[in-house]
């Protein structure tokens, strides 16, 4: 038999494998039946094809499961990173911090609350224990028991392991999957006769070990558990035949332990009856473990900074693989407004809630970043500074076109903003479209004809009650000054452009701010009737969007909150941030309204 042997081996897919076996049999004279659908020749064939594409895709799966940014399964990237030198975070425990006040039996000089001391919280029916992982000393002050603490949520789990040199397969694992590395201590007890201990700590740069130091590796392993290795005594101090191994770390709930606001004392302290805990802000910074894809962007970008931050893009890698962050922004000090130099600034939007809370900001300031900095460099965490959007949507659709009722297409419409807020902005330096969103809204339904939005800026700025202050109110785009009078801070104004919540000031209720030809003004209202309270209260700039009031003391707002909430129309419909700054639509400043209109369709049959 003649064979050919320009063997065509280019196709990966069943139909290409198949005609290329088909055009090989050509070449032989034993089979003819080999191109009929029905024969016996033509089902081996399909068989034949099957199997070489089966074992085509695999090989192809096998070998992008190689590279950490093809990587699909989360065991391949994780040994990708881990070649990288790279860690995954794991699930991490919410923190609550306050105040706790002991009802002490007696007048002892101190009283020692102990390490994993048990305090519960509810939210949902669902109860958390949160606890202390050091121990607290209390002096009295004025007869009082007194402290602050700092709690973390989870329960507290102990692992042994005694060292058998001969056993070459011997691990140590954390057998938990929902294990808090961050509260991990590692202790080594000499023998079960000999129980001296010593406390092993992470290992650093490895640049920087000796045989003799007591360090450990740890390294996440397969089904998510996390495994610890001991030094070789080149690097690291080597374990010993017969040295027990103690394991202690919380199994945390993750998010949902976060936002509890009251804990109730479920401990046995000696010589306490009882204890009061005082949130100073409910638990927050519970995460999940660290996602795939979030592991695939930090750990490249954490072995090109080799554990050290110095540029912006040092910094994003190093907090986008902290627990509670979704979104970083970094700036340095020559571009800060104004200027600082020396310092870079940092501003963090949490995975749960709007702001980071000051044990969080502490936390990342001194035990992240202060080690891997530029020792002239100071690090500084801002807030985010949100500007949020309110929208009126007016919406007209054909009724002949669908089944749906008018309430039917708001609900689509105010869906597709809610996802528009999610996917496209609500981040760091993403702006607001405002054709992309009307677009959006037009493909909701096909039986919408076309929309028009009003977008209004708004900020939210905390006031110190009963104090003057001056305070300026960024809003970094342009306002409308079509006419003059447009500044206002009520609906009942003629050209109304900036609404604010009503405030009380200088004995009056009832107040509002104003403007007249860039100069802030203060008025009340008796009725429909403006009446001035001060007529220079501030400046605003069109052109930037700054609003600046000066001596600002309101006593009070209607609303019973401390904080000025003021609305702005932009000159622009695309609204863009600065550094930052975010751009976020909440649910409640949605409006839409769908009216049916068909006259446009009428007209074109």
């Amino acid at each position: 038999m003649a064979i050919d042997s320009n063997l065509k081996v280019n196709a990966l897919d069943f139909t290409g494998i198949k005609n290329n076996l088909k055009t090989y049999l050509q070449s032989q004279d034993e089979f003819r039946d080999y191109n009929f659908e029905a024969s016996g020749i033509s089902t081996l064939l399909d068989i034949l094809s099957y199997n070489t594409y089966y074992n085509a895709f695999y090989l192809n799966m096998s070998l992008q499961e190689a590279f950490i940014t093809t990587a699909q399964k989360r065991n391949s990237v994780v040994k990708a990173a881990q070649s990288l030198n790279y860690t995954p975070r794991s699930t991490t425990s919410a923190t609550i911090s306050g105040t706790v006040t002991l009802d002490v039996v007696g007048s002892p000089a101190t009283v020692t609350i102990p390490a994993y001391t048990d305090f519960t919280g509810t939210i949902e029916g669902i109860s958390y224990s949160f606890l202390n992982t050091s121990a607290v000393v209390v002096s009295p002050s004025s007869g009082v028991y007194s402290s602050t603490i700092t709690l973390k949520e989870g329960t507290f789990v102990t692992n042994r392991y005694t060292v058998n040199v001969l056993n070459t397969d011997q691990r140590f694992l954390i057998p938990n999957t929902l294990a808090d590395t961050s509260t991990l201590t590692v202790q080594v007890i000499n023998s079960s006769t000999d129980t001296t201990t010593k406390t092993f700590t992470t290992a650093g740069n490895v640049v920087s070990l000796t045989g003799t130091s007591e360090v450990y590796f740890l390294n996440e392993v397969e089904d998510g558990q996390f495994e610890i290795k001991f030094g070789d005594g080149v690097i690291g101090k080597k374990l010993d035949n017969g040295n027990i191994v103690v394991f202690s770390y919380l199994i945390s709930s993750g998010p949902t332990g976060n936002d509890v606001d009251s804990l109730t004392y479920s401990g046995a302290i000696s010589g306490v009856t009882g204890a009061t805990f005082t949130a100073s802000a409910p638990s927050s910074g519970g995460a999940s473990r660290q996602s795939i894809s979030s592991i695939k962007f930090s750990a490249p970008k954490s072995y090109e900074s080799q554990n050290r931050v110095v540029t912006i893009e040092d910094y994003k890698a190093l907090l986008l693989a902290q627990p509670n962050v979704s979104g970083v922004s970094v700036w340095g000090g020559e571009d800060n407004d104004p200027p600082a130099f020396g310092r870079v600034y940092i501003s963090v939007i949490p995975t749960n809630g709007s702001v980071l809370t000051a044990t969080e900001k502490n936390n990342i300031v001194n035990s992240v970043i202060k080690p891997k900095r530029v020792l002239t460099v100071s690090a500084e965490i801002v807030d985010p500074d949100y500007i949020f959007l309110q929208l009126v949507v007016s919406v007209k659709y054909d009724a002949t076109l669908t089944t749906k009722t008018a309430g039917d297409i708001q609900t689509l419409v105010t869906t597709t903003i809610k996802n528009y807020n999610t996917s496209d902005i609500n981040q760091f330096l993403e702006y607001f479209r405002y054709s992309k969103l009307s677009r959006l809204i037009d493909l909701s339904d096909e039986a919408i004809l076309n929309n028009t939005i009003s977008v209004t800026m708004r900020k939210e700025v905390a006031v110190q009650l009963g104090t003057p202050a001056k305070y300026d109110i960024k809003f970094s785009n342009a306002i409308d000054d079509t006419t003059d009078g447009r500044i206002s801070s009520h609906p009942f104004s003629t050209g109304n452009q900036i609404d604010s919540n009503s405030f009380s000031t200088g004995g009056f209720s009832n107040c509002f701010l104003d403007d007249n030809n860039g100069v802030i003004r203060i008025y009340r209202l008796d009725g429909v009737d403006k009446v001035s309270v001060n007529l220079n209260a501030g400046t605003i700039d069109y052109a930037t969007g700054l609003i600046s009031l000066t001596d600002f003391n309101p006593t009070a707002f209607a609303d019973g909150t401390s904080t000025l909430k003021i609305t702005a129309v932009p000159e622009n419909q695309d609204i863009l941030p600065l550094r930052n700054q975010v751009i976020s639509i909440n649910d409640s400043d949605i409006t839409v309204n769908a009216v049916n209109d068909n006259t446009i369709s009428l007209v074109n049959r």
